[in-house]
């Protein structure tokens, strides 16, 4: 008996010696988040749910109050929401936690740029692509710094590198993508848009890109079953109504143009674009005091910009009207 109590305090023994030389590795064990937890914040920024994310992320970081991704998530929805201020908080606590950490970096430098500072914006996004990722997140993260300075092919590599070794990575399918559209191959661009819908079919962004991409291709049916979906996920964002209007205008479908245009102007009151665009398909329905009151309320809005004088030039058209 005594031999067995003799062995159990030198097993604690060890323990507390474990635990006073190498507390942080302990500690670092103890925050890191599941991937069903990341997977779940994933899913709701995925359908443009950012208030249901920010608040799972919250729920999840109580417990988990450094872990590195749940807090470069959290900085994304802040950035997403337009609040770049808590985001850039976020994303220096990171930084302290983990000075390596690329998403960090990167995200910081998002939100410098959201609050119209390009110097401090430029000069941390190049610090990002001379960093050594360690994870997906952080080569999704490098990536993205690539494809700010327009360097393509790095940015594909590494979004390559990010989905060999996390395929479930639907962002980096996404910002692959985009940088494939950049390059002017909409084809391949598809092809990796619609690999992002396969990990998540309601991934709202691969959507709206892959519909813009079809559209650029000369399929506007498709491209409108695209804009249609993601309306359907997400249906407060203007942008897509007035995109969809879009294309509908150049097809002739004017009672459907007009439908959309209102609705991005019922969500964006503010937008020259869509007044000016909805006054083109007023006009090609003869709706002469509907075209003329939207394109002055284009020109009110931007009186010097390019809606504001398209505006001008559907008054001048429709003067004897």
């Amino acid at each position: 008996m005594n031999k067995f109590i003799a062995q159990f305090y030198k097993v604690i023994l060890y323990a507390l010696t474990l635990w006073f030389l190498f507390p942080s590795a302990i500690s670092i064990a103890q925050q890191h988040a599941s991937d069903q937890q990341i997977n779940e914040v994933n899913t709701l920024m995925r359908s443009s749910d950012f208030n249901g994310a920010l608040t799972t992320v919250d729920n999840i970081l109580k417990n988990k109050p450094k872990d590195i991704i749940l807090l470069c998530l959290k900085g994304e929805i802040q950035n997403r929401l337009n609040n770049p201020s808590a985001a850039l908080e976020i994303f220096e606590k990171a930084g302290k936690i983990n000075k390596n950490s690329i998403c960090a970096v990167v995200g910081k430098a998002t939100a410098l740029q959201k609050l119209k500072k390009e110097d401090d914006y430029t000069k941390i996004l190049k610090h990002a692509r001379t960093m050594n990722p360690s994870s997906a997140y952080d080569f999704m993260a490098r990536g993205r710094a690539f494809s700010a300075f327009l360097e393509d092919d790095n940015a594909i590599a590494d979004f390559d590198q990010s989905l060999k070794l996390d395929p479930s990575m639907a962002e980096a399918d996404l910002y692959k993508g985009m940088v494939l559209i950049h390059k002017g191959d909409s084809a391949a661009a598809i092809e990796q848009f619609t690999a992002a819908l396969k990990i998540d079919p309601n991934y709202v962004d691969a959507l709206t890109n892959r519909a813009s991409a079809y559209n650029k291709k000369g399929d506007a049916k498709t491209a409108i079953a695209d804009y249609s979906k993601a309306i359907q996920i997400n249906p407060n964002d203007a942008n897509m109504f007035y995109n969809r209007g879009v294309i509908y205008l150049k097809q002739q479908i004017y009672d459907k143009a007009i439908a959309d245009f209102s609705s991005s102007i019922n969500l964006q009151p503010v937008f020259p674009e869509a007044y000016v665009n909805r006054g083109v398909a007023y006009t090609s329905k003869n709706k002469w005091s509907d075209a003329k009151k939207d394109f002055q309320k284009a020109v009110e809005q931007d009186p010097a910009g390019a809606a504001g004088r398209n505006g001008r030039r559907g008054l001048e058209m429709l003067k004897n009207n």
